[in-house]
């Protein structure tokens, strides 16, 4: 019994490892334990394969001829307890990682308020020293948060409207995003803050997979915390957010928490207009995201939104997240080529519906008083079959990543440069845009406009308790010191 236990344990463990290489190329790493508890984030094709694996793996080492004997069962006791390198201790290690995580939360939740405190400041941006060229004033405002798209993908050939789109307008190299994944980047990017907490973890505290009642206090730890449509509704906006989702997914129910005046969500489109997400062959259940709004559908439904909201005549700010890019799935619509490269029919796809919104916009009387930003929830996903298919090198999950800025007959093809800094900056930059400078904050970063504003914070992207410095376009992993770690922890930890 002994011997058996021994060899499933250490089964497992392999099985375990074997399965995370083919989903991710890595052993298990912190990262991939957070987002394991949703299949959409690694594709449906790689959970069978890595299932099948580690069926395998198990039977394979539970069945084994090989007899270890009784003291062959205590000298696998060292590895299976984890010999540094090992298969069993690098499973162990983003175990041991995540659970100080999830204690390191606890402990310095309380330490958070008192560092909130000391980083508000009266006013979001300095008028001396402003690069802005937009001439300020209260425009609509629309951003787009597409789902995982470094900036290495954005070519004249795959993504030809939003390259055209870059060079009718201000656009960013050196912008980084400041945190992974979407729960977190969402968010963040909408308080200019940081968030411990992910959507997905391996003992289910993730916000994607706790009670809406648990995610929404979760939420009110950091109620101090500056949001974007609390400064715009104080300004006359009406605040607005779309999401692909359901309105009943822990996503709309976090986005709920921001103080939107509306969510629009899948529930918003009718279900006989839904493009049909591709189903694998034999399978007759919905998979995956197949249940979320595709790039054409959300674009669809931002459409006719802003239409309506433009009658109003009252000025609003509408934040949009498309999901098609996602890791693991391909377009049910465009395909780019022979159609063989997910990876290229979905940003293919995504370009080809953003194409189709732009041209209506730039038709219509709304472009006339609204600028329209372009970015992203974060990086994509450093996958095998991502960084093959663009020929890019093993990088983290850290990139990158595009912020474009567009009014009509204003703005010109203008590069700059943000040498490092981060998605922290978004939020007090679209204050700069509108003019909106009074305002009692917690943001953490500065407008991109501001040559006097200084952060501590915009060129650190945090994921839980991984960091990584970014420098033009250069990213480092770092382990900060334990002075500089303790504020960002607190910080962090209130920020949810």
């Amino acid at each position: 019994m002994l011997k058996n236990l021994t060899r499933f344990v250490y089964g497992f463990i392999l099985a375990t490892q074997l399965s995370s290489i083919a989903i991710s190329g890595n052993v298990l790493s912190p990262l991939t334990l957070e987002n394991l508890g949703h299949p959409a984030v690694i594709g449906g094709f790689n959970m069978i394969k890595s299932g099948l694996i580690e069926i395998s793996s198990i039977l394979l080492v539970f069945l084994s001829e090989i007899n270890v004997g009784f003291y062959g069962v205590f000298l696998a006791i060292p590895i299976l307890l984890g010999v540094k390198h090992a298969a069993s201790y690098e499973f162990f290690k983003p175990i041991v990682f995540i659970s100080r995580e999830k204690i390191l939360v606890w402990e310095l939740s309380y330490k958070g308020k008192k560092e909130v405190f000391k980083i508000q400041h009266k006013f979001i941006y300095n008028v001396d020293k402003n690069t802005n060229p937009i001439k300020r004033k209260h425009y609509n405002v629309i951003v787009i948060f597409t789902e995982g798209t470094s900036l290495s993908v954005i070519s004249p050939e795959l993504t030809p409207n939003i390259w055209g789109l870059m060079h009718n307008s201000l656009h960013y190299t050196g912008y980084f995003n400041h945190t992974a994944a979407t729960f977190r980047g969402l968010r963040g990017q909408n308080t200019s803050f940081y968030q411990m907490t992910g959507g997905y973890d391996p003992n289910s505290m993730g916000l994607a997979q706790v009670s809406h009642k648990a995610l929404i206090e979760k939420m009110k730890s950091g109620k101090e915390i500056t949001k974007l449509p609390e400064i715009f509704k104080e300004n006359g906006y009406r605040t607005f957010f779309q999401v692909a989702c359901s309105i009943n997914d822990n996503l709309s129910q976090m986005m709920g928490t921001m103080g939107f005046d509306r969510l629009f969500t899948l529930e918003d489109v009718d279900a006989n207009a839904r493009t049909k997400w591709p189903m694998p062959p034999g399978m007759a259940v919905k998979w995956l995201t197949n249940n979320d709004l595709t790039d054409g559908d959300s674009y669809r439904l931002l459409w006719k939104n802003i239409q309506k909201l433009h009658e109003t005549g009252n000025p609003f700010y509408y934040g949009m997240y498309t999901v098609g890019t996602h890791v693991g799935l391909n377009s049910p619509e465009f395909k780019y080529g022979d159609g063989r490269n997910a990876y290229l029919n979905k940003f293919y796809n995504m370009d080809q519906q953003f194409g189709a919104f732009l041209r209506r916009f730039n038709d219509s009387p709304i472009a006339d008083d609204t600028i329209l930003i372009f970015t992203v929830d974060h990086a994509t996903y450093p996958e095998p079959n991502f960084l093959q298919t663009f020929g890019l090198k093993d990088r983290y999950f850290v990139d990158q990543v595009p912020l474009i800025i567009y009014k009509k007959n204003t703005t010109t093809d203008l590069q700059i440069d943000a040498s490092g800094r981060n998605s922290l900056d978004i939020a007090p930059t679209i204050m700069d845009l509108v003019g909106i400078r009074d305002f009692r904050t917690t943001f953490l970063g500065c407008s991109l406009f501001d040559e006097i504003c200084h952060s501590d914070f915009d060129h650190l992207s945090a994921l839980g308790l991984e960091y990584y410095k970014t420098d033009r376009d250069v990213v480092t992993p770092v382990q900060l010191p334990t002075s500089i770690r303790s504020v960002v922890q607190s910080i962090q930890a209130y920020g949810g």
